[in-house]
């Protein structure tokens, strides 16, 4: 009897084994995904780890026009709640390039770069209020165009980050973030420059201009005006008077393609009226008035954003060195 329970033992503890053998295989795969998430970490989101630089981190954001907007809200919400910084600029693509390290050499002042690829008034107005939560601002530019002030393209982008600060363990069931993992070991590992170069930026000279137009359609198909955004706006500007917060508004050059296609679309009035609004708000650094830089196809990547060049030679407008701000005072 004593022999038997024993072999009924061992049976019973061989098939535990069989089975925890098969279960562990089941597993590996998940922890495997688990596991690059948790390593390479692409957003900066767990913090446990460093193997990727965050230069070929944030690369790897840019990578697609998918990838691109939905990325940078995630990235810089981190990234800022992590180092939060006084002086801010909040915006969509246009002002993404802007180079805070050119502010910091002409002002002596850090900045933030908070814009982001395809933010909407809606998306600026929440991170606006998110920065206000993370530490008191002192300065606050936004960049702002005319392409979103429009309630006919109401959408927000801020889920990308928010979701996952209110339930982190979306960050390892997101197949997008185990996608982007992936790129980032990629790129780390065979620097294939086909991984970081599939956005628009990229296009060759005739199909950019495909897409320019198409864009034009897709941004003024529609338009109604967008009270709803004056009236944020104008809340925001109160809450910064009365909190001595600095702000401007910034409006960015465009081609002048875009101008033409206003004007026979009979759009024009209402891109006068989107600049009356943003005047009566407050200081506004209105350099799409640059008429000879707009006529200029070369200073734009598309109809909508300047070159690199161009960009830092506006910052340096906007932002002027101590010298140059001595001059024009006196």
């Amino acid at each position: 009897m004593f022999i038997c329970s024993f072999e009924n033992i061992t049976m019973v503890q061989k098939t535990l084994a069989k089975y925890f053998f098969k279960a562990l295989l089941f597993a590996l795969p998940v922890l495997f995904y688990v596991l690059i998430i948790l390593v390479v970490d692409p957003y900066n989101f767990i913090g446990l780890f460093k193997v990727i630089d965050d230069k070929d981190k944030f690369l790897v954001v840019q990578r697609t026009d998918e990838s691109s907007p939905r990325g940078n809200i995630l990235w810089k919400t981190v990234a800022f709640r992590q180092n939060p910084t006084p002086n801010i600029i909040i915006g969509d693509s246009q002002g993404k390039d802007i180079d805070v390290s050119i502010i910091k050499r002409n002002t002596g002042e850090d900045y933030f770069n908070f814009c982001a690829p395809g933010a909407s008034f809606s998306t600026i107005f929440k991170t606006f209020w998110f920065a206000t939560e993370q530490t008191r601002i002192k300065k606050v530019c936004f960049q702002l165009a005319f392409m979103n002030y429009n309630l006919e393209r109401e959408y927000d982008l801020w889920h990308f980050s928010e979701n996952y600060f209110k339930r982190p363990y979306e960050y390892f069931t997101t197949k997008e973030i185990f996608f982007d993992a992936v790129a980032n070991v990629a790129w780390a590992v065979t620097r294939d420059k086909r991984i970081i170069s599939r956005s628009y930026e990229f296009l060759p000279p005739g199909k950019m201009e495909n897409l320019a137009q198409s864009r034009l359609n897709l941004f003024f198909s529609k338009y109604s005006y967008p009270q709803v955004y004056k009236d944020e706006l104008v809340k925001i500007a109160q809450y910064c008077n009365e909190n001595g917060i600095e702000y401007s508004f910034l409006i960015l050059p465009v081609y002048k393609g875009v101008d033409e296609h206003l004007a026979k679309n009979n759009l024009f009035d209402d891109y006068l009226k989107f600049k009356e609004d943003i005047y009566s708000l407050g200081y506004t650094y209105d350099l799409d008035m640059l008429a000879g830089l707009k006529q200029n196809r070369s200073n734009f990547i598309d109809y909508f954003h300047p070159t690199q060049k161009v960009m830092d030679s506006l910052t340096v407008i906007v932002w002027p060195a101590d010298t140059a701000k001595s001059q024009a005072l006196n």
